[in-house]
């Protein structure tokens, strides 16, 4: 098993990782000041619901569930992580139902392996670090053992990495079936910097999803728009523009009859069509202003719609804004996502940036959208 132990240096971080290292402290501020006006058993209950979506993703039962619940909590946040605690969780996850993918080691831990982990759990570094460096620690032991599986669904390295987290007050981390994180890398210190990013995102994504939680209805979306967020939806729709006559050609080469369109619209439209009911399904605030620029594609039966969305996260004074991608493909056999993107792959917009510190990742993000879409329209 391709591990991060051996060698790699946790002082040598790539700037690119500092980066989303420091965008992660930034979102942070922000979700802690806006943790105040949420009452702690409505985030409770906020929390519980996003943790049973993701049990069923990664097939587990109320078993894994509670497992998950359990080191949740706001009062795990001042559980020291020691070697018979992390021996302790291990016999916790052990007892998992049988056939459970998330169910590991397949025998108890020894006390050095425990003790291993257990100093991962407390390297100094930035919380994120450290939580990838427990994460890959934990894997790895578990590697050791002979534990069978996929290692991104084993319980015990995410449940501890969470817990360096709610230690650092982050939020809990929750694994993302749809991303699991890269297990290759020429080298130790390129590894540990790819799963750092890998780790960075997922917080990010954790973030905004506890920022999209408001105590009340999210307020009619104000006019006028916030110049960021006009920007921000002007910069993608002329991008997409850009991008239609390159996608026209390659798709005529297939049909000669293919279609394709760019259109766009958005919470301040006065009359919103199906278009709007299918973006609002995939919106982290429900209600909250967003605008979207759709490029749609028709090859002989089968159709496909990609949206990319700008949306405000939580009430509109928090000022982020989520860059999304999402897409509907359909075909005589009915309508199914085509992206496949996970949480983690949303662009986060800072109240303080500008649009150009964030064009670069929203530019990859649309290319990539395009590039899936485009893959599955063309395999129909």
């Amino acid at each position: 098993m391709d591990t991060l132990r051996c060698g790699a240096d946790l002082d040598r971080i790539p700037v690119l990782v500092r980066e989303d290292l420091t965008d992660a402290d930034r979102l942070r501020a922000i979700w802690a000041q806006h943790r105040q006006s949420q009452p702690r058993q409505a985030r409770g209950a906020a929390r519980r619901e996003l943790t049973r979506r993701r049990v069923q993703e990664l097939g587990g039962g109320p078993a894994l569930e509670e497992l998950v619940v359990s080191t949740s909590v706001d009062g795990t946040s001042g559980q020291p992580v020691t070697a018979e605690f992390v021996a302790e969780l291990a016999e916790r996850t052990r007892a998992l139902p049988p056939g459970c993918s998330s169910r590991a080691p397949g025998r108890p831990l020894d006390p050095e392996q425990a003790l291993r982990v257990a100093r991962a759990a407390s390297v100094p570094a930035h919380p994120v670090v450290r939580a990838a460096h427990t994460y890959a620690e934990c894997a790895a032991v578990l590697g050791d053992l002979g534990s069978e599986g996929e290692p991104h669904r084993w319980a015990l390295p995410w449940l501890l990495a969470s817990l360096v987290l709610r230690r650092a007050d982050f939020p809990p981390l929750l694994p993302d079936p749809a991303s699991p994180p890269p297990r290759t890398g020429p080298d130790p210190d390129q590894r540990l910097a790819g799963l750092v990013r890998h780790f960075a995102r997922l917080v990010t994504g954790a973030l905004l999803d506890e920022l999209s939680w408001t105590p009340e209805p999210v307020p009619e979306p104000r006019s006028p728009v916030s110049p960021l967020a006009a920007v921000t939806r002007r910069r993608v729709l002329d991008y997409v523009r850009s991008r239609r006559e390159s996608i026209a050609l390659i798709l005529r080469a297939l049909d000669p009859r293919a279609r394709t369109s760019v259109f766009s619209g958005g919470s301040d439209d006065a009359e919103p069509g199906t278009a709007a009911a299918t973006v609002a399904g995939t919106l982290l605030t429900p209600g909250a202003a967003h605008w979207w620029t759709a490029l749609e594609l028709v090859v002989g039966e089968a159709s496909l719609c990609l949206f990319v969305v700008v949306q405000e996260v939580g009430s509109p004074r928090t000022g982020v804004l989520a860059v999304t991608a999402d897409a509907r493909m359909t075909t005589p056999e009915g309508v199914r996502d085509a992206l496949r993107l996970s949480g983690a792959d949303s662009v986060t917009v800072m109240p303080t940036d500008c649009v150009d510190d964030r064009w670069p990742q929203i530019r990859d993000l649309v290319d990539e959208a395009v590039s899936r879409a485009m893959n599955e329209l063309t395999r129909v």
